[in-house]
């Protein structure tokens, strides 16, 4: 075989198989969007795919951090009356319109190693709170994810005259 043909043939393999490296990757968009949907599941092993060995998980309003994946795994199995998840919008590099259960993911941007999440939370005892999460992810995995959580009020009457309600 000559030297030219054989260059085209590995070139050629070279390039199908960079193809499919990229189309089988799952991009960080993806994963949190998939992250909320195991999380509306209960599916921890697949959350733990997506996780960093030194994951850690902040929650400022309460001072809180849950460091490493087990702590996480434990806090979050015994939660008492968690919300489900349900996402309508995901923004970013592409729009798209995704549907799963009852906690709202209501818009996902981002790029890169940095994406942030808002979202409804629908409780067992009717309340709505709304959450905003940031991921920051390290190699594809998420390193570090902070919450913050706030819950639906009414607004206050004085203003009324100059606001629409949403």
């Amino acid at each position: 075989m000559n030297v030219r043909r054989l260059r085209r043939r590995l070139r050629s393999r070279l390039a199908a198989k960079l193809q499919f490296a990229l189309v089988a990757e799952k991009g960080n968009g993806e994963i949190v969007e998939e992250f909320f949907q195991a999380l509306n599941a209960g599916d921890w092993d697949r959350i733990e795919s997506w996780l960093d060995p030194k994951y850690v998980w902040e929650m400022p309003q309460s001072g809180e951090r849950v460091r490493g994946v087990t702590s996480n795994r434990e806090m979050n199995k015994n939660y008492p009356g968690a919300p489900k998840v349900e996402t309508r919008r995901i923004t970013g590099s592409q729009d798209k319109w995704v549907a799963t259960p009852n906690f709202t993911v209501l818009k996902i941007t981002g790029t890169g190693d940095d994406y942030a999440t808002e979202s409804l939370a629908t409780y067992p005892d009717g309340s709505v709170w709304h959450a905003v999460d940031f991921f920051r992810f390290r190699a594809g995995k998420i390193l570090l994810h902070t919450s913050y959580f706030a819950p639906t009020l009414e607004p206050a009457e004085w203003r009324s005259r100059w606001v629409e309600r949403t």
